[in-house]
C-alpha cells in the first residue's frame, strides 16, 4: 500500500472513531425537552414557568401506548433574577392515540429568600391533568402578604405536555 492510501485510510478510520465516540445520536437529543415562559410583573419581578420532561423510555413504549413523566415549575424571581420561591408539580402520564391519563403526581416547593415562606401546598390529579395549589407568604416590615398560585400540567393523547 502506498503512503497516500495509508494516510487516507488512517484519516478515515480516525474520523469514523471520533464520530462514533464524540457524536450524540439525534434520537438522544429528542429524549429530553424544556420549555420556558416568562411573565413580567408591574413591580419588576417575574414568574418563570419551566416545563421539563423526559421522553418515554423505549422499554415502556408499546405499539398503542406510552408513558411520560414531566415537571412544571413556577419560579418567582426578583428583578435581579434571584429565586424568591418556587412551586413544582410532577406528573406521570400514560397516553395513546385516543386518550391520556395522569397516573401519579407529586409536588415540591422552595423558598430560598428570607423574606418569603411557603404557607401551604397540595396536589391533585384528574383525568390527564395534575395540579398543585400553593400559598407563599411575603414578610415585610409592614406585615405579611399572601400570594396564592397554582401550577397545572397536562398530557394530550399524542403525548404533548403543556
Amino acid at each position: 500500500m502506498n503512503t497516500v492510501k495509508k494516510i487516507t485510510l488512517i484519516s478515515l478510520i480516525t474520523a469514523f472513531m471520533c464520530c462514533t465516540i464524540f457524536c450524540v445520536p439525534t434520537s438522544a437529543l429528542l429524549l429530553n425537552d424544556e420549555v420556558t415562559s416568562i411573565e413580567y410583573l408591574d413591580n419588576g419581578d417575574r414568574i418563570e414557568t419551566v416545563i421539563s420532561y423526559k421522553a418515554p423510555d423505549k422499554s415502556s413504549v408499546t405499539v398503542n401506548s406510552s408513558t411520560k413523566t414531566a415537571t412544571k415549575t413556577k419560579y418567582y424571581k426578583n428583578s435581579n433574577g434571584a429565586v424568591l420561591w418556587s412551586v413544582s408539580i410532577k406528573g406521570t402520564f400514560s397516553y395513546n392515540v385516543s386518550s391520556s391519563k395522569c397516573t401519579s403526581c407529586s409536588h415540591s416547593t422552595t423558598a430560598p429568600s428570607y423574606a418569603w415562606s411557603i404557607k401551604s401546598a397540595s396536589h391533585s390529579k384528574s383525568g390527564n391533568t395534575a395540579t398543585e395549589k400553593a400559598t407563599a407568604t411575603q414578610k415585610a416590615s409592614t406585615g405579611t402578604k399572601d400570594f396564592s398560585t397554582s401550577v397545572t400540567i397536562k398530557c394530550s393523547s399524542n403525548g404533548t405536555i403543556s
